[in-house]
């Protein structure tokens, strides 16, 4: 293979050295997932109460029952910024499969049983439709962000930051820490607001 000449090096420097706003707005998706999902460690912990769960038996299941639905109603609290009342719902069921167990509820065991698997399946299922949706959201999110140009993206910015990005693009590294912060919540605001059914309704679960 023939070396390289010296303009063809040359043109993939300068290449290299393009300046484009889209290099600071950075993986818009992967931080509304950051934001939006409870750490990876939290859902460790809940499959591993899912896992005792399992193990421990049917018998143990309205023991286990509340401590899972307490852990699910604080994840989907930070998921999709739950209300009162869905809390207020999630305290009452803890609060029925606590009385269920007393002796002078007149309730079987069986049933006391079923009652704690439906409202661990619920939980559970809750946790996981709305992890879905929001990784739907973070990924349409991120292919909204791919399509804005440095135009669009200077658009967006407030006139100082917008400022500061035409000095960035000119060269000036000055501020380009806080240029990149400023960048990257001015996109996530923007593919937010940004018109769309599905995220319309996405975002409607998600504040309610």
């Amino acid at each position: 293979m023939s070396a390289w000449t010296f303009g063809e090096v040359r043109a993939v420097m300068q290449q290299r050295d393009v300046r484009s706003l889209q290099s600071l707005a950075g993986d818009v998706g992967a931080g509304f997932r950051r934001r939006a999902l409870a750490p990876a460690l939290v859902y460790a912990v809940l499959l591993m109460v899912v896992l005792i769960a399992v193990l421990a038996g049917r018998g143990h299941w309205p023991q286990v029952a509340p401590l899972m639905l307490l852990f699910c109603a604080g994840m989907v609290g930070r998921m999709r910024s739950m209300r009162r009342r869905w809390l207020g719902i999630y305290l009452a069921a803890v609060t029925l499969l606590l009385l269920l167990q007393s002796p002078w509820s007149g309730l079987a065991p069986a049933g006391v049983e079923r009652v704690a698997l439906v409202a661990m399946a619920f939980a559970l299922a809750q946790v996981l439709i709305y992890t879905v949706r929001l990784l739907q959201l973070a990924q349409e999110l991120q292919l909204q962000a791919n399509d804005l140009d440095d135009a669009a993206i200077l658009a967006l910015l407030p006139p100082e930051a917008a400022e500061d990005a035409r000095r960035w693009l000119a060269g000036d590294d000055r501020k380009v820490a806080e240029l990149r912060d400023v960048v990257s919540l001015s996109v996530l605001c923007a593919t937010l607001r940004s018109p769309g059914t599905q995220r319309r309704r996405s975002r409607r679960e998600l504040l309610r």
